[in-house]
């Protein structure tokens, strides 16, 4: 197996065709077609299926793809660490954000690490569980700035947390159980959430059985902000937001919160990155320009910015 080989099957997957990886790589069709020939040939396995609405990978194909992106991925990085050292840093940075930061710190956060680093280009995913933890694994994600995975800590990754911060029940503005101070008041509710408690034992403990309460009957999931929002503001659904996200949002979005008597678990946010895969100088420089907007937040003369904060516990 060979480096373009494996850049070449990374393409496919990613293209969903030949023409398509071929445009992604700057390539000829035939060209692709016969490195992707060259690559099935070295493992004696098909790895592609050709269909009429494109190509799709074989379970042996999506196996090599695994091995193949962290590959890819690491040369990359290696790339990238030369162009550094020859104080010439260039490349590509992909960074998963949770919401809230995404509302309030990034913006700064990108200004200050452009000016570093104007030769690298960033690429961001919103930072829920569901779309960056399996991009950490595959390795087309650099690191994630978000909420830990429930539970024990995964033997993939390491954390270096930055903030814990208390969360709250949120719904729209005139919910008809607006004024219900219980879980247990609201359990035959539609619930909306970012990540599944039903598969997080840890969570499922954490906010339902800690309190005597059983699990909603009407639990819904959704990998998006927007669409948790878009949910939030046209019907009588609830879900969990940590507080800063609440005072972003509560106000621009119509939403309330619920006067609980329980306290729900805290949410910690950690910068999340493969184990055993030392970051790159782009990614700490990213990593050191967000501590240093935070801490200015911490600092800021902006009643805004205060009340964002006010529920959080700076761990940096």
């Amino acid at each position: 197996m060979k480096l373009h080989q494996l850049s070449t099957l990374v393409a496919i997957a990613d293209a969903g065709g030949i023409r398509g990886a071929a445009r992604a790589l700057n390539a000829s069709p035939a060209a692709v077609t016969k490195s992707l020939r060259q690559l099935e040939e070295s493992v004696q396995m098909p790895l592609v299926l050709r269909t009429s609405s494109g190509v799709t990978l074989t379970e042996s194909g999506r196996a090599l793809l695994v091995h193949a992106r962290l590959m890819v991925g690491q040369m990359a990085r290696a790339q990238d660490a030369m162009n550094t050292m020859r104080g010439a840093p260039e490349g590509k940075l992909v960074v998963a954000v949770t919401p809230w930061i995404a509302i309030t710190f990034l913006p700064d956060t990108v200004t200050r690490f452009c000016a570093r680093m104007p030769d690298v280009q960033l690429e961001f995913f919103e930072g829920l569980l569901s779309i960056a933890n399996p991009r950490l694994r595959d390795g087309s994600l650099d690191f994630f700035v978000g909420r830990p995975a429930p539970g024990v800590p995964g033997v993939d990754f390491q954390y270096r947390p930055l903030f814990s911060s208390t969360c709250a029940l949120v719904a729209r503005a005139g919910h008809p159980r607006a004024d219900a101070r219980s879980l247990a008041e609201l359990i035959d509710q539609d619930w909306i959430l970012t990540w599944d408690p039903t598969n997080e034992g840890s969570l499922s403990e954490n906010m339902f059985t800690r309190h005597g309460v059983a699990m909603p009957r009407k639990l819904h999931l959704t990998h998006s902000f927007s669409i948790a929002i878009s949910l939030l503001r046209k019907t009588d659904m609830v879900s969990v937001f940590p507080w800063p996200l609440v005072e972003v949002s509560a106000v621009r979005e119509n939403l309330c919160v619920f006067p609980l008597r329980e306290q729900l678990e805290d949410a910690m946010v950690s910068v999340i990155s493969r184990k055993g895969h030392p970051l790159s100088a782009a990614a700490e420089c990213f990593i050191d320009c967000l501590i240093e907007t935070i801490r200015e937040g911490f600092e800021s003369t902006s009643s805004q910015t205060r009340n964002v904060l006010q529920s959080v516990e700076l761990l940096i």
